[in-house]
């Protein structure tokens, strides 16, 4: 996990936590129905755009939100704020 700042929502830049992901080949199965980052969760970080956020992914289990960011060779995904659930 690294800290990197972001202008996300247009609210000027924060910090926001960055996890690497293993590079499997293709982008989106890097960070689709991939394992969650977050220590001690055994959870799926799974699509959850819905149609309005490109990337948007959820872990299934503890419910942390993230943005899907990188490349195929450098996947990544940023937590997005302390969004935990609904």
């Amino acid at each position: 996990m690294k800290l990197e700042t972001h202008d996300l929502d247009g609210q000027g830049a924060k910090k926001y936590r960055r996890y690497d992901m293993p590079a499997l080949g293709d982008y989106w199965q890097s960070v689709t129905d991939v394992p969650c980052p977050i220590d001690g969760c055994d959870g799926l970080v799974q699509w959850h755009e819905a149609g309005y956020v490109p990337g948007y992914r959820i872990c299934a289990k503890c419910l942390r939100h993230f943005l899907a960011r990188g490349t195929a060779q450098s996947p990544t995904l940023i937590r997005v704020g302390n969004r935990r659930g609904w």
